[in-house]
């Protein structure tokens, strides 16, 4: 997850599984802390009237500050998908978010300068 204009990178991981349109997992770790990534997956599942959408988080480091964000995140994450699938965009909530991290960007740590996280 870098910035828009690419200066900075606020979370690295690596793809683990990809099987559209059903499951997408990856590595997850916050550049601006010293924890160790944990795993983060997204899967959909047909039932009956519907899609089930869960979002399952393993390996989460016992109380560190990445298990604390995630717990606030991955419910705004969820939110956010719905938001997007039924409205074909994100909450006015995440959107600004989006304005206010823009804003916040010369401010970031030094350790989440992408040339320290490099693809």
């Amino acid at each position: 997850m870098r910035t828009k204009n690419g200066k900075y990178t606020g979370v690295v991981g690596e793809v683990l599984e990809f099987e559209p349109p059903h499951k997408y997992s990856h590595t997850f770790k916050f550049t601006n802390y010293d924890d160790p990534p944990c795993r983060v997956a997204y899967e959909l599942k047909e039932v009956a009237g519907g899609v089930e959408f869960s979002l399952i988080i393993d390996g989460m480091p016992k109380g560190t500050k990445t298990e604390k964000q995630m717990k606030q995140g991955g419910a705004m994450i969820v939110k956010t998908l719905k938001a997007i699938v039924e409205t074909g965009k994100p909450p006015l909530f995440v959107r600004m978010l989006y304005v206010l991290f823009r804003v916040l960007e010369p401010l970031s740590p030094k350790r989440t300068r992408s040339e320290n996280w490099p693809l």
